[in-house]
C-alpha cells in the first residue's frame, strides 16, 4: 500500500455498511472492515498510523464504546468516529466522553454527509500528525541537548548513548520498524537512573563484586526511578514505561519482579535491554563474537529471535565500521559530527571526559577545549570523520 494513501478502519457488522465505505472512497483511500471488535483492534494494533476509524455502537465483541476507547491506545492519532442509530442523550455523552470520539453520525447517513465526514476527519488527522511531528522534533532536540550537557557532567553513566543508539537503528532497519522515535528516546534516556545511583554502588556491579541486600535493591530500582522522572514529561509517557520494563528478563527474571514475559515485554524494552548489556559485554572496539557468547550464558534473558538478529546486523556493522574513514585529530582540528572512537580522557589522571561512541558538536568541541586549557586532554583523537547532520548541530 502507498504510505501516503490514508487507511480508514470501519468496525460494523452491517454489510450494507462496509458495502456503501468501499463504494464511496475505494478510489481515494484504503478501506478495510472488521464486524467484530477483536481483529479490528489486532489490525489497528499492526497499524497503528491509520487515519479514521468508524464504528457501530452495537458493535460485536467489547461494544462501539469500548472498541473507540480501545483504538486509541493503538493508533493516537486516528480520529474516532461514531456511526449509529442509537441517539439517546446517553448515548451521545457515552460515545464522546468514554469513546472520545471526534464525531456522532446518525444512521441511515446520506451519502454527502458521509463523505463530508471523512474529508473532516481525514483533515483532523492530518492536523494531529503535524502538531505530533513537531512536538517530537521539538522534544527530540531538548533531549538530545539534554544528553548533552548530562554526557560532560556524568560522561561514564552516558557514554553508551552514541553507540547504542546507532546500534539500535540498525536493529530497527532490519526489523522493518517504521517509527524509532520511542526506541531512540529510550535509549538515549536510558542512563538516567544510572547517573542517580551511588557511586560506589554502580563501581561494585560493574567489578562484578558482591553487594549488600539494600545495595542490590536500590540497583535494581533505577528503572522505576527513570520511570518516576519521565512519566510526567508530555508525550514521554510510553518512552518511561520502556524504560521501567528494560531490566525484565525474557524469561521473566530482573525487576519488576511481578512484570510481563516474553513477547508481552515492550519491544522497544528488549532492545534496550539486549544492547545495554551488549555495551558492558563488548571491548572498547565494540561488540565482536565473543562479547554475544557472553550474552548466550544467559541467553534466557533476551528474546532469542532479537539476539540472533543483533548478532548478524552488528557484526556485520563493525565489520564494515573498521573499513570506514578514521581520522586521529587534534582537538583544533575535530569537526562537528565527527564520531569518537576511543574515550576522550584527561592527560595525567585518566579521568574520563567523553565517551566512545559520542557524535560531537559545536558545544562538546569547546569543552573538550576547555578541559584541555585546564587538565589537559590525551591527544591524538581518534574519530569517524563524517558530514554532521543538520539535526545534530541544531541541537548545539
Amino acid at each position: 500500500m502507498d504510505k501516503n494513501v490514508d487507511l480508514i478502519l470501519v468496525a460494523d457488522p452491517d454489510e450494507a455498511v462496509q458495502a456503501g465505505f468501499h463504494r464511496l472512497f475505494d478510489d481515494r483511500f484504503k478501506v478495510v472492515c472488521y464486524s467484530h471488535s477483536d481483529p479490528a483492534l489486532l489490525f489497528l494494533k499492526q497499524n497503528p498510523s491509520t487515519s479514521v476509524v468508524f464504528s457501530s455502537y452495537k458493535l460485536p465483541g467489547r461494544g462501539g464504546v469500548a472498541f473507540l476507547r480501545a483504538s486509541e491506545l493503538l493508533a493516537p492519532l486516528a480520529a474516532r468516529v461514531m456511526l449509529t442509530r442509537e441517539t439517546s442523550a446517553e448515548a451521545v455523552k457515552r460515545t464522546l466522553n468514554e469513546g472520545r470520539a471526534f464525531m456522532f453520525l446518525e444512521k441511515p447517513c446520506k451519502q454527502e454527509e458521509l463523505v463530508a465526514a471523512v474529508e473532516t476527519a481525514i483533515a483532523h488527522h492530518a492536523n494531529l500528525s503535524r502538531d505530533r511531528a513537531l512536538l517530537e522534533r521539538t522534544l527530540s532536540g531538548s533531549v538530545k541537548l539534554l544528553i548533552d550537557m548530562l554526557a560532560l557532567f556524568h560522561p561514564d553513566a552516558f557514554r553508551r548513548t552514541g553507540t547504542v543508539r546507532k546500534q539500535a537503528l540498525k536493529i530497527a532497519s532490519a526489523l522493518g520498524m517504521k517509527k524509532t522515535w520511542e526506541l531512540e528516546m529510550a535509549v538515549m534516556l536510558s542512563p538516567l537512573g544510572e547517573a542517580l545511583l551511588p557511586v560506589q554502588i554502580i563501581s561494585r556491579y560493574r567489578a562484578a563484586k558482591s553487594l549488600t541486600e539494600p545495595e542490590r535493591d536500590i540497583l535494581e530500582r533505577s528503572p522505576a526511578q527513570t520511570r518516576d522522572l519521565l512519566k510526567n514529561v508530555p508525550q514521554l509517557e510510553k518512552v518511561a514505561e520502556h524504560l521501567y520494563l528494560s531490566a525484565r528478563g525474557f524469561d521473566g527474571s530482573g525487576f519488576p519482579k511481578d512484570g510481563p514475559n516474553g513477547k508481552e515485554i515492550p519491544l522497544v524494552s528488549r532492545i534496550v535491554k539486549l544492547l545495554t548489556d551488549l555495551w558492558y559485554a563488548s571491548p572498547e572496539r565494540g561488540p565482536d563474537s565473543a562479547a554475544f557468547e557472553a550474552l548466550a550464558i544467559n541467553h534466557r534473558k533476551y528474546d532469542p529471535e532479537l539476539l540472533e538478529l543483533a548478532r548478524s546486523v552488528l557484526l556485520e556493522g563493525v565489520a564494515e565500521v573498521q573499513k570506514g574513514n578514521y581520522s586521529e585529530c587534534y582537538i583544533r582540528s575535530l569537526r562537528p559530527g565527527d564520531v569518537l572512537l576511543e574515550d576522550a580522557l584527561t592527560e595525567t589522571s585518566h579521568e574520563l571526559v567523553l565517551a566512545r561512541g559520542h557524535v560531537l558538536t559545536p558545544t562538546t568541541i569547546r569543552r573538550l577545549e576547555q578541559f584541555h586549557q585546564t587538565a589537559g586532554v590525551r591527544q591524538p583523537i581518534r574519530v569517524e570523520r563524517h558530514e554532521a547532520k543538520e539535526e545534530e548541530l541544531a541541537v548545539s
